[in-house]
């Protein structure tokens, strides 16, 4: 019997992981992820969902991660009775990190809606509250790695620890016959793996995430990447200003104290305050103390005296008043949290540091900086870059090319289709051209947002619904608020380089007529009309 396979999100983006499957008797969903990034791009959360959430039998999630799991609560406001499948911390890490997501929603729509550009717009709504977060979690179901289960008649599914964070899994599912495999987002560790190794025959159809699909880099040891970031420490705080780093609450916070407290033990770099401001990264931690360090001998590295939660508003301002710190905020692509707060301060400062420690999407403010931005806009403000921005690519949970080029080869031979998904248009190409070369792998296939394929045991897919119109917009990072950001940046560069103020005032004059001879549009944005679109917690 065939299968419908409909992917819903992270194809041609990182964010938004959602795939749905559609037999003859069942349907099921996989993640149901956040839009992250560009405006244009989140405004799809407050769209209608593509989907029926009443009419699924099954929802399976790969893992906490927002653009994985930042969408469940609203499955359940409008209708979902069916289990949500998933290995067993997330039954401890989704109640911290969907309640803070919706907080945060709560928190950005009331300060969008209280501008004063606002005034007299539709305001701006919450995607969901924790009323909707406590029925989700209402409707977990824990399972073990690696153990089979038949929740529904004909399907049978077990789930394997894909080696990326706590509790994230890949996916095998045997459905009306049909063997398929869901890779989630897999770290370096899955790749050196046989399992999941192929069923007889092969597999039917897998799905491989290729996120770093374009990029090859020396997996570190801990030593070598704590010696890399003790190097990024001491050139950042030798500037005399604050380092500021903008981490994913789960997972890499909590590694990057750990490598900070061995650094400092071990008389490597010299202990100096760290303030976590992130208070769900607080709450993560407490899931991470009885999962990943039950076995832990000595004090734990969360409990240094150097390492310092801050956990009310008023402490998070008092670090306004500070030089020489190193500050971990959420979140991690700078999307929301208090990251921004403390950019605001401290992007102004040439005496100051941003250091990324994980992928940055398209679109985000993290990737703006990143691309060497010397003008961004947060909260409604034009705020000068003079800070030191640095990255270290030591601390990916992700696979690079070269491991995901072992697991898929690992997964052959593959009788149907492999597609490729949650990865962004240079990593989707290059990964695919160099899958084309295994042996026992089919050419692989790229979806678009919205595009349906039929599968059939051991056959290439077919296309059965075409993509969205609009798909490959919606994934350009560069949407029109980032460009009219540059934009203003240019203006004052061009505006300083004029050689008197009569030669300013001309400029902008001749500007203010170019702008009025604009053609009036009959159809607002999304967001000028008051979609709600507040921006989420980053967690990829």
């Amino acid at each position: 019997m065939s299968i419908e396979l409909i992917f819903h999100g992270a194809a041609g983006a990182v964010t938004g992981s959602c795939m749905e499957l559609r037999s003859a008797r069942h349907r099921v969903l996989i993640d149901c992820g956040l839009f992250q990034g560009s405006r244009t791009l989140e405004a799809l959360n407050f769209q209608p969902l593509p989907f029926d959430p009443h009419s699924l039998d099954l929802v399976v999630l790969t893992h906490a991660h927002l653009d994985h799991a930042g969408r469940l609560p609203t499955l359940v406001q409008h209708g979902l009775t069916a289990p949500v499948i998933c290995l067993p911390p997330n039954r401890q890490l989704l109640g911290p990190m969907l309640n803070d997501a919706a907080k945060l929603q709560a928190a950005d729509a009331e300060r969008r809606n209280d501008r004063p550009d606002r005034a007299g717009r539709k305001p701006f709504e919450p995607l969901y509250d924790s009323q909707d977060v406590a029925r989700l979690i209402g409707r977990l179901d824990t399972v073990r790695a690696g153990k089979w289960i038949e929740p529904l008649q004909g399907l049978r599914l077990r789930l394997w620890d894909a080696h990326h964070i706590l509790g994230a899994a890949s996916v095998e599912l045997n459905l009306d016959g049909q063997s398929l495999l869901f890779s989630g987002d897999i770290g370096d560790g899955a790749t050196h793996l046989a399992d999941p190794s192929s069923p007889e025959g092969g597999w039917d159809h897998v799905i491989c995430e290729a996120t770093y699909g374009d990029r090859d880099r020396e997996v570190p040891t801990p030593d070598d990447r704590r010696e890399q970031l003790a190097q990024a420490v001491k050139t950042a705080l030798a500037r005399g200003g604050n380092l500021i780093i903008p981490a994913f609450a789960l997972e890499r916070t909590q590694v990057i104290i750990e490598d900070l407290v061995a650094l400092f033990d071990a008389h490597k770099l010299e202990p100096v305050s760290v303030f976590i401001d992130a208070p769900l990264a607080d709450k993560v931690t407490e899931a991470y103390r009885r999962f990943d360090h039950a076995q832990r001998r000595g004090p734990s590295p969360f409990d240094h005296p150097r390492i310092r939660f801050v956990r009310t508003i008023e402490q998070s301002k008092a670090l306004n008043r500070i030089s020489g710190a190193i500050i971990l905020a959420g979140s991690g692509m700078c999307t929301g949290g208090r990251v921004r707060y403390h950019l605001l301060r401290n992007l102004p400062r040439a005496d100051s540091t941003v250091l990324f420690v994980g992928y940055q999407a398209r679109g985000t403010l993290g990737a703006v900086l990143q691309g060497g931005a010397k003008l961004v806009r947060i909260s409604g403000a034009d705020v000068k870059v003079r800070a030191e921005i640095a990255s270290l690519d030591t601390y990916s949970a992700h696979a690079d090319h070269a491991g995901l080029l072992r697991w898929i080869a690992a997964r052959a031979p593959i009788s149907g289709s492999l597609f490729l998904d949650h990865g962004e248009p240079p990593a989707l190409a290059r990964l695919a051209a160099d899958v084309a070369a295994l042996p026992g792998i089919p050419t692989p296939v790229i979806p678009s947002l919205g595009e349906r394929f039929r599968l059939e045991p051991r056959s290439a897919c077919s296309v059965a619904g075409e993509a969205r119109s609009d798909a490959i917009r919606l994934v350009d990072g560069a949407d029109w608020h980032s460009r009219a950001a540059r934009l203003r940046e240019l203006l004052d560069i061009h505006l300083a380089k004029l050689p008197s103020d009569a030669a300013r005032a001309e400029a902008l004059e001749a500007i203010t007529r170019a702008v009025e001879a604009l053609p009036a549009t009959q159809s607002a944005s999304p967001d000028a009309q008051g979609v709600a679109t507040p921006t989420m917690l980053a967690a990829s």
